[in-house]
């Protein structure tokens, strides 16, 4: 027999303090200046923790990554 299990681990997830804000953006209007350069404009639809963004365009759904956006602005 083993020894006993002093304390059990915590099931509930504590969500990361950036996310949350990250998340007062979403079904906003937002405009994206990417690293090349290009600026997309549209509704944020969901965001994530790597900054990886899907938004509404005027052509359509648009998926960017992360790691290819300078800044979010909210627009007003």
């Amino acid at each position: 027999m083993r020894g006993k299990i002093i304390a059990a681990k915590s099931e509930e997830k504590k969500e990361n303090p950036l996310h949350r804000q990250l998340k007062q953006f979403q079904n906003k209007d937002v405009n994206i200046l990417q690293k090349d350069n290009e600026t997309k404009e549209g509704k944020l639809l969901a965001i994530d923790n790597y900054l990886n963004v899907a938004i509404e365009t005027s052509v359509g759904l648009e998926f960017i990554k992360g790691t290819k956006i300078l800044y979010i602005q909210l627009l007003n």
